[in-house]
């Protein structure tokens, strides 16, 4: 995890949830979702201009520029907006991991009313998520604990103990656009603590980076995609892990056991009624794990 995110707000939590608010107000029902609550959180100039087809088209062409990574966040957000849609009341705890600007907790509070929520991320993005909802006058619901971790400097244990989580529920851990910025060391110690943390039945719902030489091959050849690596590596935001082995293998090493694997292919068809997405998102796949008995 870079340092940059100690100090400055995350630039891709802050795209992500221009994404979901440009995507409510799409009138194409491939394209829309559900998030009302990200077009009142962006600055007020942007929520304007994507509330109108024309102006709308402009922010999309200006800001998302990889070509197929809109889709791609959308399908993203769809995907697990139906896992809490259909929330399991079995989940005493969920652990949202680099949270961002996520709005479920509000979004699905009748649905979540029942069940501990726990969002964790770095101190400035926290802070300023926290500051936009108390600008906007909108209320965070009693069973959400927010907590915020100095990744360089703090334990995650230690900080999960502070805030009352608890070792042996059934947990639903919620790691949204997260693992492609840590390194591998990080991955590991954080699939094991969820690990320790949790009981049988538990869920683990996560996206990653799966590299093939075909996608390496597509991605070189194109300048937009490039560009927007360039940008994150300048805004301390580079991608970095990614997955080259099969994924099943990978999360048995932490007792969890694959149970849903949707590549880019399948999320263009699920979501879009298309074949795959543009070159820059099909390296992108969204897995759901349970966890196994010890």
């Amino acid at each position: 995890m870079s340092k940059r995110i100690e100090t400055q707000v995350s630039i891709t939590a802050l795209g992500t949830c221009l994404m979901r608010a440009t995507s409510y107000y799409e009138r194409s029902l491939s394209y829309k979702s559900e998030d009302f609550i990200a077009p009142v959180i962006i600055p007020p100039y942007l929520a304007a201009m994507i509330k109108y087809t024309i102006s709308r088209a402009a922010v999309k062409k200006c800001l998302f520029k990889v070509p197929g990574i809109y889709e791609y966040v959308i399908s993203r957000t769809r995907f697990i907006d139906d896992i809490f849609e259909n929330f399991d009341a079995k989940f005493e705890q969920v652990l949202i991991l680099g949270a961002g600007f996520d709005t479920r907790a509000i979004r699905f509070s009748n649905e979540l009313k029942k069940t501990r929520i726990f969002e964790l991320d770095a101190p400035v993005t926290q802070q300023a998520k926290i500051r936009r909802f108390t600008e906007k006058r909108i209320d965070f619901p009693e069973n959400l604990t927010f907590i915020s971790l100095d990744f360089t400097k703090e334990s995650l244990a230690e900080k999960l103990d502070e805030a009352g989580f608890q070792k042996n529920r059934q947990c639903l851990f919620l790691l949204e656009g997260l693992t492609f910025y840590l390194n591998e060391e990080a991955i590991n110690s954080t699939l094991n603590l969820l690990n320790e943390y949790s009981a049988e039945g538990s869920l683990l719902v996560f996206d990653y980076a799966f590299v093939s030489a075909v996608w390496r091959e597509q991605a070189a050849k194109d300048p937009k995609t490039k560009r927007h690596y360039q940008t994150l590596a300048k805004a301390g935001e580079r991608p970095g892990f990614v997955f080259e082995g099969q994924i099943q293998d990978f999360l048995a090493r932490y007792a969890w056991k694959l149970i849903e694997d949707a590549g880019s292919g399948q999320l263009a068809e699920r979501y879009f009624n298309q074949e795959d997405f543009a070159p820059a998102a099909q390296k992108f796949r969204i897995a759901k794990a349970v966890k196994k008995s010890d």
